[in-house]
């Protein structure tokens, strides 16, 4: 199971398009990180895909919290942001994000990682 905690429909969207073609991976969605950390904690995702601006707190804080607790601290995170800073890229990695991809997307790089995070 996938979590995606996004506040942008268009994005969720093209989520569940790309990924369709993977009938083995379900998506579950949060529009709030607030929701989204709990639905990590209720359902325990395989990988979380986590956008940095929301409109309850910023995703960092959302990595932080998940980093932080031992329950979700092994839930591999991809950070998605149109934010493409080093510094800020540079930063959420040190906090633990697995990945961190800028949007627009690469779709065959995005379905790689994916991939390459839960297995075959």
């Amino acid at each position: 199971m996938l979590l995606y905690v996004e506040d942008n429909l268009a994005n969720l969207a093209l989520i569940r398009r790309i990924l369709s073609g993977h009938p083995g991976i379900r998506i579950l969605t949060a529009m709030q990180g607030g929701i989204g950390l709990r639905l990590a904690h209720e359902y325990h995702p395989d990988l979380i895909l986590l956008d940095s601006h929301l409109p309850d707190m910023h995703g960092e804080d959302v990595l932080r919290r998940l980093q932080s607790d031992a329950a979700s601290r092994s839930i591999p995170v991809i950070m998605l942001s149109a934010d493409a800073s080093p510094g800020q890229i540079q930063r959420l990695l040190s906090n633990g994000a697995r990945n961190y991809l800028t949007k627009p997307l690469d779709v065959r790089k995005f379905l790689q990682i994916v991939e390459e995070t839960l297995g075959p």
